[in-house]
């Protein structure tokens, strides 16, 4: 069995990462029902986890660690965090560990259907105090949020406009931020960009993270979390939250030097359970090499391809220019970004270089 922690810093999660990859098949996730340390990244790598467990897991047995509340809290719970959200849904069962086992998958699978019917009806999405997120379940018809998707009767949903999705996410925004409080929320420039970089996050996640090898093959089981996080916190507790992370420390340590604040900020995260970068690349250009056969330097080559102008691994004309936006608007609103895909562990702050965090990928970046 491998544990989900309570606390849900990256060094942790990392590490519950290492232990699915390296360890037997089919064990079991348990899941605590409380969290904690969740600010910079801890819900997207708690999510990322439970993504490698699914893909390395056929059982997908799922342990849900009882507690001193009634059971139906105990269920909401879950359908309150997104990690356990997509936990819940990745699992073919779920058990509730107390005597005997209690199996509550079906009304896990009922409080979960009714969270994503009406998260459309607010424009930002499921809300739990700074937290706003979208799940997208794409082995099941849940997988077309129609704030974020155009249907039609005659083809596949497609992702709405820039336009609407950036409505979306200034939505999102400034609820995170308003219960966060203390913020000045982004001016309309500021908007525009996360606009524009959100959805080419969002189009490159509904092309190439919800897709099988074979890009008209769904990814089953799969699913899709979008998610803003407001971060207002005392210097005391923003050191304490990156005291292990020299990457973060770097940023903020630059972040100082251009009058903005260190102590508020809007976290936003895209996860899927796709193939990776490099698994993506590789699968539409298998010249290339095989994924479990390159070195890490090759990997690491092919996924700066993925972030240049006009380079795609599709094969359309009209593509390559996403990712590119991502990086000029990150650099604009002076972000950083992190990004976990296959084996590689990377971020990208104000200096606009690509660094490297996982210890996995020793002299790849000067």
């Amino acid at each position: 069995m491998v544990t989900l922690p309570a606390s849900l810093t990256i060094e942790k999660i990392e590490d519950v990462i290492s232990k699915i990859c390296e360890g037997q098949g089919n064990q079991e996730l348990a899941l605590s029902i409380s969290s904690k340390d969740l600010a910079f990244g801890g819900y997207a790598a708690a999510i990322q986890a439970v993504n490698t467990w699914a893909r390395f897991n056929e059982k997908r047995e799922l342990v849900i660690k009882a507690s001193s509340a009634e059971v139906e809290e105990q269920l909401a719970n879950i359908v309150k965090s997104p990690h356990k959200f997509t936990a819940a849904m990745m699992a073919k069962t779920a058990n509730l560990n107390i005597e005997p086992n209690l199996d509550v998958r079906k009304a896990v699978n009922s409080l979960a259907k009714a969270a994503i019917e009406h998260q459309p009806a607010n424009s930002y999405g499921q809300h739990h105090g700074r937290l706003c997120w979208y799940s997208f379940v794409d082995h099941s018809t849940k997988g077309f949020d129609r704030n974020f998707y155009l249907s039609s009767p005659t083809q596949h949903a497609t992702p709405q406009s820039l336009e609407q999705i950036t409505n979306i996410i200034s939505s999102m925004v400034k609820k995170s931020s308003t219960v966060a409080g203390g913020g000045v929320l982004p001016k309309a420039e500021s908007v525009n960009e996360l606009g524009r970089m959100f959805y080419e996050l969002f189009v490159n996640t509904h092309e190439h993270g919800s897709r099988d090898k074979n890009r008209n093959a769904w990814l089953k089981p799969a699913s899709r979390l979008i998610y803003t996080y407001g971060i207002n916190l005392t210097d005391d507790a923003v050191s304490n939250s990156i005291n292990n992370d020299e990457a973060l420390q770097g940023y903020l340590a630059a972040l100082k030097n251009t009058n903005r604040s260190t102590n508020r900020f809007i976290e936003i995260s895209i996860v899927d359970a796709g193939l990776g970068y490099c698994g993506r690349w590789l699968a539409d250009n298998p010249k290339d090499g095989i994924l479990d056969q390159i070195s890490i330097s090759e990997e690491y080559e092919i996924l700066k391809k993925c972030f240049k102008f006009r380079s795609t691994s599709s094969n359309s004309l009209v593509k390559g220019n996403g990712l590119p936006a991502v990086m000029a608007n990150l650099t604009h609103l002076n972000g950083f970004m992190r990004v976990r895909s296959n084996r590689l562990a990377l971020y990208r702050e104000l200096t606009a270089a690509w660094r490297d965090i996982s210890n996995k990928a020793k002299n790849l970046v000067s």
